[in-house]
């Protein structure tokens, strides 16, 4: 035996009143809702040349052939944990197939043997834990 429940159906003309709060207007305007989208069109035409000049830097000290791989990892790790590495992804990857390929480097402390396996993986290289902690 089955019931049916009947369909509610209301077609009043009312409008639904709602309460309406009383806030105080912001002391900050709307700027933050406008200042966002006009961020990238205030900067001006000399920190546009400072921005480059800082990332041709950076790629010239990621690039730079250094007797010390531990010294290539750090800055690496620096830069990812500043979030711009995004600008640098070729020249980072390069560096990391380098240290992947030169995996006997003498490094007797534990945290560029952690930071190098770290980095490594987190770029998809491959490599075995047990590899990394014999060397």
């Amino acid at each position: 035996m089955s019931t049916q429940v009947p369909a509610v159906v209301s077609c009043t003309n009312e409008e639904t009143v709602r309460p309406i709060a009383d806030f105080h207007p912001s002391l900050w305007g709307n700027q933050f809702i406008t200042g966002a989208s006009n961020f990238k069109s205030a900067i001006d035409a000399t920190t546009r040349e400072q921005h480059e000049a800082l990332k041709q830097e950076i790629r010239r000290m990621i690039t730079a052939t250094t007797e010390n791989p531990a010294e290539k990892l750090q800055l690496i790790d620096e830069i990812q944990r500043l979030d711009v590495s995004y600008h640098f992804e070729k020249e980072i990857e390069d560096v990391l197939e380098e240290v992947s390929r030169d995996l006997d480097c003498d490094s007797d402390d534990l945290y560029t043997t952690s930071l190098r396996f770290r980095l490594l993986r987190q770029q998809g290289i491959k490599i075995s834990v047990w590899y990394v902690i014999l060397l």
